[in-house]
């Protein structure tokens, strides 16, 4: 069998089997090592002599989805450290606090996150020892990585600038002052009882880590999380183990993605091969061959094509798996430090699935052909049914339905019906394609004009009709290529100008002071700022609610979210459309207009887990620049880790010698809540959709020069009836330029109309905003793909 199956193969169905086995195994194993990696990996474990640490319970349990973290600190009572040191096989125990702390120059003391470089002293003994020097003893002495002994450095420790003698040096990362000196920085209100972050524990020899935790958890109860292993990791870093849960939902959305795309075109290239050896295939039927047999020697072709291809696929994932990590950490989505895990499931796991996709596959592209009768081997495959081509134009229909939404809806429920209307649209295309080309070629061929066109041209489209189901397959997969790339793409980018827009709008004239490299805005710079002109504390958070917008995913959902205090009134321009954003004071919040009433009331969750009832302080217009809501100052600065502001808004004015400080940036074009995670999923897109596209036009380009090379019997015809070779190849141009234009055209009208509406809807024009450039580019790229794999099989076959 095998031996039949390989000698009847026909190279150019399974080139392109194998094209897409590669193209598939590379998407699915990269995305798969990033699905590892979110159970996996770890960021570097700073308190590694610490066998079971002991913290607040920083994730919310949801049914039927992942448990969500939260990036918030969330502290524990300060005396769980002395309980936990009478624990039975405790060696030792020691509270840990971490809080901003910079040096201004050097590389002393410096880590990777300057929001949590702070500590206090007595947790060095479960994270390292000293070097050189002493322990700190006085209030301005410090120890640090990577200075030297007796030196004074400048630094910001919890939004306070001192200068503070260095005392010891040790090797663990951060800056280190006595405890007392820690837990007087790290303190968020006046007269809140002392607190620490966590509890770090090392077992007495011949206790487990486990052991120990169960030990911990019945003496201080089940109200703290215990972690112990690699737990500990995200026990120490909430924010890493927050950030790791897109590495879980993007990665798996893409890997879906991609295997239906394998599949269609695994299905495409194996049509085309059992297409061409539908006369050898009749001719086993009539020897006695069962379907069951035939279908087994496609099956046993498509594997021989697809076998090869994963070894290959493999080693380019785990590349794209390295570049995507760069991705997200470089659009701060993950944390620099986040290792990723090259294990071999991922490509053990791609094949499995790739192989069975190619094996189902192979199986649908088989079964038609193994229950016809032996005379029914002989003809061209007939056309799509009636019902087929009015599904597709149903669905063309839907995609327009879909498209008007953002004429009546605004926000990002406004965008969900365009983005949906282009995949409809593209599906609508593939289903009635056929006919359509065949409809359009017939108008052409009957009408007065072919009277005058050139002999080649007049036969072009007379192919084009006869064989209307091979030109509209490439018609239907290249107008793909170009409706998707120019819907996500200008889509994303007309989004992000609509967000820009209303938030110039809300923050016309101010300016926005920074400081990223101190983990937050120096204590005194707002009453600095203040002295010389209008000015309002700013800070980022993130609260928990309950689905807020249309398409919230039913469950809790963490959003960003911007905090105000009532000095934001006169300078921030929210649109409100009730109430003031003077009475953000407290446990108090604005929300879009639509999701609240003024006085009444709303349950959030924190990013720290702690639960609040706010009072509706006014409702605004602008939430697709600001964000269906924003919390008070006050209530935010109790519930993030570091408890600082993260801008100043100001008036323009003379900032004297602020101006020239250097670890400030002072900003005239502020950026919204929603901006950094927008423009990283925008980029995330993109990136992921060129790569994707890429693939699908290299499938595309095999299979029309499969298509091509299989016409050898139609040109040897055509020559026998007088065409010379210039005349065929001109001919074969001629249909080129018909299937890239009718690809280049479909994909354009697709795209123009979800595009046209959403931009009328967001930005009042009917262009979209973006890079206008992609339309040409996109046409010339699907021409030249067109040509070359046409022409060139061709001329080989003519020589």
């Amino acid at each position: 069998m095998i031996r039949l199956a390989l000698a009847l193969a026909k190279a150019g169905g399974l080139a392109v089997v194998f094209a897409a086995v590669l193209g598939g195994m590379a998407l699915v194993t990269g995305t798969g090592v990033l699905v590892d990696s979110a159970f996996r990996a770890q960021p570097p474990l700073r308190l590694s002599g610490a066998d079971v640490l002991v913290s607040a319970r920083q994730t919310i349990p949801l049914k039927e989805e992942p448990d969500l973290a939260l990036p918030e600190r969330a502290r524990i009572p300060g005396s769980l450290v002395a309980a936990a040191s009478r624990v039975p096989g405790v060696a030792a125990a020691a509270g840990d606090l971490a809080f901003p702390a910079a040096v201004g120059s050097g590389t002393a003391g410096r880590t990777a996150d300057p929001a949590t470089a702070g500590h206090g002293w007595s947790s060095l003994a479960l994270s390292g020892r000293i070097t050189a020097g002493r322990a700190p003893r006085a209030a301005d002495e410090i120890a640090v990585s990577g200075g030297r002994v007796g030196d004074r450095l400048r630094l910001t420790a919890a939004g306070t600038p001192g200068t503070y003698r260095v005392s010891a040096v040790v090797d663990a990362p951060g800056v280190y002052f006595t405890d007392a000196v820690a837990t007087a920085l790290a303190a968020r209100t006046a007269g809140r009882p002392r607190t620490v972050d966590l509890v770090a524990v090392r077992a007495a020899p011949g206790v487990s880590p486990e052991t120990l935790a169960a030990r911990l958890k019945a003496r201080l109860g089940d109200g703290y999380a215990y972690a112990t292993g690699r737990d500990r990791a995200d026990a120490e870093s909430p924010g890493a183990a927050a950030g790791r849960g897109l590495l879980l939902i993007l990665p798996s959305s893409i890997g879906g993605i991609s295997l239906l795309v394998v599949g269609f075109v695994v299905g495409g290239g194996l049509a085309l091969s059992v297409n061409r050896q539908r006369r050898d295939l009749a001719l086993l039927r009539a020897a006695g061959a069962t379907p069951r047999q035939v279908r087994r020697l496609v099956a046993v072709q498509a594997a021989a094509a697809a076998l090869p291809a994963v070894p290959f696929g493999a080693a380019l994932g785990y590349f794209l798996a390295a570049r995507f990590g760069e991705l997200l950490a470089g659009i701060g989505l993950v944390r620099a430090d986040q290792p990723l895990v090259y294990g071999p499931l991922p490509a053990v796991a791609a094949t499995l699935l790739l192989l069975g996709v190619t094996r189902v596959a192979a199986w649908a592209g088989s079964l038609r052909v193994s229950r016809m009768p032996v005379v029914s081997g002989l003809p061209e495959p007939r056309m799509p049914s009636p019902a087929r081509t009015r599904a597709g134009l149903l669905l063309m229909l839907g995609a327009l339905a879909l498209s008007v939404t953002p004429l009546f809806m605004r926000g990002e429920a406004g965008m969900i019906g365009p983005g949906i209307a282009s995949i409809v649209a593209v599906i609508g295309l593939a289903l009635a394609g056929p006919r359509l080309v065949q409809g359009a070629a017939r108008a052409v061929a009957g009408s007065r004009l072919m009277t005058r066109l050139p002999g080649p041209l007049w036969l072009a489209v007379h192919n084009s009709h006869g064989y209307a189901l091979r030109t509209a397959g490439a018609v239907a997969a290249l107008g793909m290529v170009v409706t998707l790339g120019l819907s996500v793409v200008l889509s994303q980018t007309t989004m992000a100008k609509a967000r820009a827009d209303e938030v110039a709008v809300g923050l016309r004239g101010l300016v926005t002071i920074t400081a990223p490299d101190l983990g937050g805005v120096p204590r005194g710079l707002l009453a600095d700022v203040r002295s010389r002109t209008k000015a309002a504390g700013m800070a980022m958070t993130t609260v928990v609610t309950e689905p807020m917008l249309t398409g919230d995913s039913p469950a809790l959902m963490a959003t960003p979210a911007m905090a105000l205090g009532p000095d934001a009134e006169g300078l921030v321009d929210l649109d409100l459309a009730d109430g003031g954003l003077s009475g953000l004071k407290g446990a108090a919040v604005a929300v879009e207009e639509g999701l609240g009433r003024v006085g009444g009331s709303m349950d959030l969750i924190m990013g720290d887990g702690a639960r609040v009832r706010a009072r509706v302080a006014a409702t605004y217009r602008r939430g697709l620049g600001f964000g269906p809501i924003v919390v008070s100052r006050d209530l935010a600065a109790a519930h993030t880790t570091t408890g600082l502001d993260s801008a100043v808004l100001a008036r323009p004015a003379d900032f004297g010698d602020l101006a020239h400080r250097p670890e400030l940036r002072f900003d005239h074009q502020a950026a919204g809540p929603q901006a950094a995670m927008a423009s990283a999923q925008t980029l995330v897109n993109v990136a992921v959709l060129a790569v994707l596209l890429g693939y699908v036009l290299v499938a595309v380009a095999n299979r029309l020069v499969a298509t091509t090379t299989a016409r050898r019997e139609e040109f040897a015809g055509l020559r026998a009836i007088g065409l010379t070779p210039r005349q065929l190849r001109r001919v074969v141009r001629w249909e080129a330029l018909l299937v890239g234009a009718g690809a280049s055209v479909s994909g354009l009208v697709l795209s123009a109309v979800p595009l046209v509406l959403l931009s009328v809807g967001f930005l009042a024009r009917p262009l979209p905003a973006g890079p206008l450039w992609l339309v040409p580019a996109s046409i010339l790229a699907v021409m030249t793909i067109v040509s070359l794999a046409m022409e060139l099989p061709a001329r080989k076959i003519m020589t």
